[in-house]
């Protein structure tokens, strides 16, 4: 078979695979090796060559992975992402294939193959080793109650209202009720609020060709892009009271109208929304209609925890950093980030162990200057009760006195750590303890 040939069929059974549950980028793998302790890594490269060997090795920077084998036939395996470059959507188009690139063939899920794209859950046999694929965690609560949701809520019809501040995750936990849903179409993020009023509507329901100035082509709209599929409408509580009302119809009938069309189409689609306001402030604002926040709110409603009101949360987070990016970070800096704020959550706090880790220019991440800058974000505050609120110079001196208090009270070392003058940090100790007096009833 040609070059070209082949390439055509990978496409083929590559397009005919959307909707399964393909394994990804950044997936977890788990080797279970024959006399040797399980090992579970993170698909992280492109490519992956895997050969069988007399003893097993793993190169995380080559990708070259050995499975030990009792004879002297060795065998040679490729794990490859192909990514469908005809669309923009790599994320759902894109699936790790594994080939032999020899005579024998592997066992995929108990059955011998040569060439198949691999699913989340299947297992691998090469020899009396194994490559377990797995799912990806996910961790999907109710915002009244401690219970996971089921899986019968999941892969149920039911609208999902996500709450949350911004940077909690909510994109993630909608791509993951989708990717456990079973549902087969694609999964649609519309952001509501990155689009102008006028605009919204076509994004939403499609229009047709001259509908209005500049719709030189017709437009499908995202409801029937994701027909069969997930619409996840993020900032739902930016859309204005004319829009409500138009998709609060849909929401009853299913039954989508292009702009400037006469006919409607039947859609079979899931929404998920997601809001970083409370919605029943917007209808006291007059804001949103009240039915349409009941339409909302009348299937499942989760609401994801800020950082703030969940410090376990950020220690749990950076040891998670740690297993996949092969690092350390120190005890001190893990309490340090727990006394944060962190007012963009989890997004905030992920972009800023990924800067640490380039700056450490190691494994071992410390506690630094490149932190303090986290005391002086207070864009937090407006969330905060009045006795809560602390001015910078309260936040200043709190930190000091923290590292005074583990260095043992040595101001000598303190300052050094702190990268200020042993006087100055007298001076900010003092001034702490004459607030404190002041404070005093």
């Amino acid at each position: 078979m040609g070059e070209r040939n082949l390439d055509r069929l990978i496409t083929h059974s590559l397009e005919s695979s959307i909707g399964l549950r393909g394994v990804r980028e950044d997936d977890e793998f788990t080797l279970d090796i024959f006399q040797e302790r399980k090992r579970t890594l993170r698909l992280k490269r492109f490519k992956y060559h895997i050969r069988t060997a007399l003893s097993f090795s793993f190169d995380g920077t080559t990708g070259e992975i050995h499975l030990p084998v009792f004879d002297k036939e060795f065998h040679e395996y490729e794990l490859q992402l192909i990514k469908n470059t005809t669309s923009h959507d790599f994320d759902e188009k894109s699936r790790f294939l594994l080939r032999s690139l020899g005579k024998f063939p592997f066992r995929l899920n108990g059955v011998h193959s040569f060439e198949a794209f691999i699913e989340r859950g299947d297992v691998v046999d090469i020899g009396f080793n194994s490559i377990h694929f797995l799912r990806p965690h996910t961790h999907l609560k109710l915002s009244t109650e401690e219970n996971l949701i089921s899986t019968d809520m999941i892969r149920s019809p039911l609208n999902i209202m996500i709450e949350g501040e911004t940077g909690t995750g909510k994109t993630t936990l909608a791509k993951a009720i989708h990717e456990e849903s079973n549902r087969i179409g694609k999964f649609i993020h519309l952001n509501l609020s990155s689009f102008s009023p006028g605009l919204i509507e076509s994004e939403l329901f499609g229009h047709v060709k001259g509908a209005f100035t500049g719709a030189i082509v017709e437009k499908k709209g995202a409801i029937l892009e994701a027909n069969k599929g997930t619409l996840f409408l993020d900032e739902i509580d930016s859309l204005s009271i004319e829009l409500q009302t138009k998709l609060l119809l849909f929401l009853d009938n299913h039954e989508v109208r292009a702009v400037g069309g006469s006919n409607a189409q039947k859609a079979d689609v899931r929404i998920l929304f997601a809001s970083g306001t409370k919605m029943k402030k917007l209808i006291a604002e007059e804001k949103m209609r009240r039915d349409f926040y009941y339409r909302l709110t009348s299937g499942i409603v989760v609401s994801l925890d800020s950082l703030r009101d969940k410090p376990d949360k950020i220690r749990d987070f950076c040891l998670e950093f740690e297993k996949n990016n092969f690092c350390v970070i120190s005890e001190e800096l893990l309490q340090f980030y727990t006394e944060c704020s962190w007012p963009g959550n989890i997004r905030q706090l992920l972009s800023h162990l990924k800067k640490k880790k380039i700056l450490s220019g190691g494994k071992k991440i410390i506690l630094d200057k490149s932190d303090y800058s986290l005391l002086e974000d207070m864009g937090h505050a407006t969330n905060l009760e009045n006795h809560q609120l602390k001015s910078l110079e309260q936040v200043k001196m709190d930190y000091c006195l923290s590292i005074f208090n583990k260095s043992d009270k040595n101001i000598t070392r303190a300052s050094k750590l702190l990268e200020i003058s042993p006087n100055t940090l007298k001076a900010m100790l003092g001034n702490r303890e004459t607030l404190s007096v002041l404070k005093r009833p």
